[in-house]
């Protein structure tokens, strides 16, 4: 049952796989970004109603973020997470609100966190920074222990485990 899934699913996928894992009765898949839209409709479109996260991984060296969101199959009990990559100049990538709504709050977070914009998302709005005047804190390149120092004037020798 579980190889008849991922065979279905691998003879549907938009446009070339980057990397594939399979493990048990989980996908992994790297596609490219013109084809992460249309893999998303496929993936709704057949028993993947279940939306878990949409996220980044901030990959410095290469100057990319990897965008990835992650479904579940409840029929199926079957996971797939599907990851593709973009520059971080200038990040954005499309949306997958109009598909699971749910994904508004996800792309939220990670617009706020490393300021991805994903188009068609109207939340795209302060969640967790509302007074925020850093850059964005998931971001590899942000020395929050700089950004500490000249915006709170602490010292950072203070040892809360000395504090009991």
């Amino acid at each position: 049952m579980i190889e008849e899934k991922i065979d279905d699913i691998l003879k549907r996928i938009e446009g070339e796989i980057i990397e594939l894992k399979i493990n048990k009765n989980r996908i992994f898949l790297k596609i490219d970004k013109k084809e992460y839209l249309n893999n998303a409709n496929y993936f709704k479109e057949h028993g993947f109603k279940r939306l878990l996260t949409v996220s980044a991984v901030d990959w410095l060296e290469k100057n990319q973020f990897e965008i990835y969101f992650i479904l579940h199959s409840i029929t199926d009990n079957f996971y797939v997470k599907v990851s593709t990559f973009i520059s971080r100049k200038g990040a954005e990538i499309e949306s997958l609100c109009n598909i699971w709504s749910n994904a508004e709050l996800h792309e939220r977070e990670t617009w706020e966190m490393f300021n991805i914009t994903f188009n068609g998302n109207k939340m795209l709005k302060p969640f967790f920074l509302e007074n925020w005047i850093g850059p964005p804190p998931f971001r590899k390149d942000f020395n929050w222990r700089e950004y500490v120092k000249e915006n709170y004037d602490l010292t950072m020798d203070y040892d809360w485990r000395k504090t009991k």
